[in-house]
């Protein structure tokens, strides 16, 4: 530690986390917001979206890019490389026969092993959060460190899981035993590397669960994902109730389980709601459509937007955000986003999983995608449970999912990891935050 007794963090990501475009990144910004009440944060990842050849683009001996300026000023360092092409042949071949999974390998590169062994000499960090199993491939550079950092895993999903789950509803035979194949090779590597991290972090209970169940020795802690619950107050309040006529569907479109889900909703049962309500339109809100998310802007009133600059916006009018998820791991950060607008959220079982969310007091939760036509027509048809919905889901978020209460449960973990490896609390900051138990 420095002089000061203040932790040193090394916050390792699979992507630059600005723009805030993806539930991901949301949640690797207010981390590394929340960390820095208490802690000195360095962030490395790969750049998002770009491809090259794994040489470094900026870091914090050099100029920052206007993408990650805000989070460079809360940072000691921020070092981004760019990232190789993913899925070559070359990786694909490798994935088939070596020890890393094709979702690892992928992340896996020498510029990264080279830039991660500098920053590791350089920095001296107490902690190295790994933000996903996608990166366990640098456990080995990451257990060899001189000081013995404190490693910690963030478990965004369980992966496998979400790997199994799309097998069941791969758009052809071929692409679902491919699924399940890489899920299985993907489970036992899974299991291999729980064991050599010093504790996880997931993002739900019920996924600490798994991991426990696993390894039942295991130092798992579940710490949710969240939202600024002030920033999103009152966008779904512009509009009196009976002038809201939007069904918003909220997610970024290049994740595969997003945009099946809207697709096969927009084709499936769009027309229906739409025929009884005629006035509604369907808005598809989110970053990097494909041709099938675009097309779906010829059904009748459906608006495909894109990337935008804000979501608030598209909440300002809505009846209603629909998650008719078939595929899904973790929790949804949009649900969260649109109860703290103050929209209610009808949205199947799976797509509400890993929140505690409640029935008919908090959302409309459905077995089926297919009963979410009767839950959003019972949802314009009843005032009164619109109104309920809205006030227990805003208490709800307010109480349990603001990012500030995700911030203070994330210091007491790393101020309890800290005394049980060193026998000192981490900052005085650390344990100001950290008044109750664990």
């Amino acid at each position: 530690m420095s002089a000061m007794g203040q932790m040193r963090i090394l916050y390792f990501a699979p992507r630059a986390c600005w723009p805030l475009d993806a539930g991901a990144k949301l949640r690797n910004w207010h981390f590394v917001r929340q960390l820095s009440r208490f802690a000195r944060v360095t962030y490395l990842s790969f750049e998002d979206g770009a491809l090259g050849e794994g040489r470094l683009r900026m870091g914090g001996f050099g100029p920052v890019p206007p993408a990650m300026r805000e989070i460079a000023q809360i940072s000691d360092h921020v070092v981004t490389l760019a990232r190789e092409r993913p899925n070559s042949l070359g990786k694909i071949l490798l994935g088939a026969v070596g020890q890393l999974p094709l979702v690892v390998l992928n992340y896996t590169t020498n510029a990264m092993r080279q830039e991660l062994a500098r920053v590791l000499e350089q920095g001296q960090f107490d902690a190295v959060q790994v933000e996903s199993v996608h990166l366990a491939g640098y456990l080995p550079l990451l257990r060899a460190a001189r000081n013995r950092p404190l490693l910690l895993c963030d478990w965004h999903n369980i992966e496998s899981e979400v790997l199994v789950r799309y097998s069941k509803h791969a758009p052809d035979p071929l692409r679902g035993l491919a699924a399940s194949a890489l899920a299985s090779q993907l489970a036992a590597f899974e299991r291999k590397v729980l064991e050599q991290f010093d504790a996880h972090l997931t993002v739900s209970e019920r996924d600490r669960a798994q991991l426990l169940a696993l390894r039942p020795d295991l130092r798992a802690f579940a710490v949710d994902n969240g939202v600024d619950v002030d920033a999103f107050a009152g966008s779904g309040h512009a509009s009196e109730p009976a002038q809201r006529r939007r069904v918003v569907f909220v997610g970024s479109m290049d994740c595969l389980p997003n945009a099946q889900a809207i697709v096969a909703f927009a084709r499936d049962h769009w027309l229906a709601i739409h025929a009884a309500r005629p006035e509604w339109r369907l808005t598809v809100v989110g970053r990097s459509p494909g041709p099938e998310v675009r097309a779906l802007g010829a059904l009748p009133a459906v608006e495909v937007t894109g990337t935008v600059p804000d979501v608030r916006p598209y909440y300002a009018d809505a009846i209603a955000s629909v998650v008719p998820l078939r595929i899904a791991g973790g929790s949804r950060l949009k649900i969260l986003e649109a109860l703290a607008a103050g929209v209610p959220v009808v949205s199947t079982q799976l797509g509400a999983e890993g929140l505690t969310l409640r029935d008919r007091e908090h959302a409309l939760v459905t077995r089926t995608v297919e009963e979410l036509r009767g839950a959003l027509l019972e949802l314009d048809a009843d005032p009164a449970l619109r109104a309920r919905l809205v006030a227990s889901g805003r208490a709800l978020v307010q109480n349990r999912y603001d990012w500030s209460i995700v911030g203070d449960t994330l210091a007491r973990i790393y101020r309890q990891l800290h005394q049980q490896r060193f026998g000192v609390l981490a900052s005085p900051a650390a344990e100001s935050l950290s008044a109750r138990p664990c």
